[in-house]
Parts: C-alpha cells; sequence; structure tokens
C-alpha cells in the first residue's frame, strides 16, 4: 500500500443497505400446534437466511427460529398468538415464508 493510498471501503452499515432497517413484525394465530414437524420448518426455512434474525414470541416466551428445540420450547398450541420478528437483507420475503409455515393447515 503506498503512503497516498487509501483503504477501500467496508461494507455499507446495515442501516444503509437496501431492504434493511427495523425489523418487519407480524402476529399470527395458530391453526396447529406447533409441534416438530412445523418447528422443523421454520428452523430449515431460518437456516436458508442467514444474513437475517428470526425470532419468534409467545407471550414471555422468545425463540431463536434457527433452533428446532427453542421453537418448540415455546410450548404454542392452536390458537396461540405467535409474535414473529425478522430483520436483516431480505426480512419482507423471510417473514412471508414463516408466517406461510405458521398458517398451513395440519397435513
Amino acid at each position: 500500500m503506498h503512503a497516498n493510498s487509501e483503504p477501500l471501503p467496508g461494507p455499507a452499515p446495515l442501516a444503509d443497505r437496501p431492504d434493511a432497517g427495523a425489523p418487519a413484525e407480524r402476529t399470527v394465530v395458530l391453526p396447529k400446534h406447533l409441534h416438530a414437524r412445523p418447528a422443523g420448518q421454520v428452523a430449515q426455512a431460518a437456516a436458508r437466511h442467514q444474513a437475517t434474525t428470526i425470532e419468534l414470541i409467545a407471550g414471555a416466551r422468545r425463540a431463536n427460529a434457527r433452533s428446532v428445540l427453542a421453537v418448540m420450547a415455546l410450548g404454542a398450541v392452536s390458537g396461540s398468538e405467535i409474535r414473529i420478528s425478522v430483520a436483516g437483507p431480505g426480512h419482507a420475503a423471510v417473514l412471508t415464508e414463516i408466517v406461510e409455515i405458521l398458517l398451513a393447515p395440519e397435513d
């Protein structure tokens, strides 16, 4: 590096990136219990979006959506309200994907 060279700029701060900003949130009422299958589907979806933070909230309990066990530990049953909070790139699309999983009818 020359003495007159300037360092390359680093990545833009999160707030300056497209699709960043305040987390996207939505509350849903579960049509089914949040058991192993839907919890696993939520965790798999979350794993596909590593740059996002995805959290499920049921009452006073919070769960990182990447953890099947944490999602199941919410103890959410049919009729429970679940708040989904997603922050990071593509948060609106990720939120829609998680909501669709949670609202899908029982197989």
